[in-house]
């Protein structure tokens, strides 16, 4: 029943995050978002390939036991997570292109999260195909896209109501990440040293990491910088799920990806508080 609950506030969580975001942009910015090539090229190079490369690293580096491996493997192949998004506008960071990336991220998942999961776990490819694929679209048509689309048919065409929601939707959001950390801590307290002290290592690591990597993306304004650190960091955990359930039922593998979860949570939120104290309010409104 906890468990469900927990589920059930990730889920919230997701689309009230993505909601708030859609309801702050119009159609015309996110379109000129989606057509930065460059940056969105640069993402995606980031996302699918440094990071779960970095993480296979670790995995190796720290002998972490195969169920232990899979389940950090997992984080590290799911990114495009709206609550990314979230704590880049909480750190004033690029909103557009935040979400841009997230749709990019969430789309390219349906094809090369199972092809990452399928090589390096020795699995057949063309079976997590069959299995995960129409999952995979139906979490991010009902997480991702359609609440963003409803944020922004909201901007416009309901644009006074939108503008005067958002600010509550997104406090909202910001709400549920504080609480789903404190439900992580009340009912899954014990999972810390279920897998021991490495994959707490690791875990770290890989966040912090994560943040770095996308912080130190070159030729980007500070807006931009912020986008990419915050929109890497935070993973699509709710797929990652999906991803354990369907293929691995070891619970080693559930309670390292949640112990990364809640680490990932904490980092996340509180590096967006300390960007958001260290960031000017002129100078994120001239971020583009």
């Amino acid at each position: 029943m906890l468990d469900l609950v927990l589920r059930f506030l990730i889920a919230l969580m997701i689309v009230l995050s993505v909601l708030a975001m859609g309801m702050s942009l119009t159609f015309g910015e996110f379109g000129v978002a989606l057509r930065r090539t460059r940056l969105l090229a640069l993402g995606f190079v980031l996302n699918f390939l440094a990071l779960p490369a970095l993480m296979l690293a670790l995995v190796l580096v720290f002998s972490i036991p195969g169920p232990v491996a899979v389940g950090l493997l997992l984080c590290a192949f799911t990114p495009g997570n709206g609550v990314g998004t979230l704590l880049v506008d909480h750190a004033r960071g690029d909103v557009r292109l935040s979400l841009a990336l997230v749709l990019m991220l969430s789309v390219g998942s349906v094809v090369l999260t199972p092809i990452l999961l399928g090589a390096v776990t020795g699995g057949g490819i063309e079976a997590a195909f069959g299995a995960t694929t129409w999952q995979m679209i139906q979490l991010i048509l009902v997480f991702q896209l359609l609440p963003l689309v409803a944020g922004l048919l909201l901007r416009r065409y309901a644009s006074a109501v939108a503008l005067r929601a958002q600010p509550g939707i997104a406090r909202g959001a910001r709400l549920l990440v504080l609480i789903v950390i404190a439900a992580f801590l009340a009912t899954k307290w014990e999972l810390f040293m279920t897998n021991g002290l490495r994959p707490l290592f690791v875990s770290v690591i890989a966040i912090l990491a994560s943040f770095a990597l996308g912080w130190a993306t070159p030729r980007v304004t500070r807006g931009e910088r912020a986008s990419f650190a915050m929109t890497s960091m935070i993973r699509n955990l709710a797929l990652a799920l999906l991803l354990a359930t369907t293929y691995f039922s070891d619970s080693a593998t559930i309670a390292a990806m949640l112990v990364y979860a809640l680490l990932m949570f904490v980092a996340g939120f509180a590096i967006a508080a300390w960007l958001r104290r260290s960031t000017p309010l002129i100078e994120s409104a001239t971020n583009p």
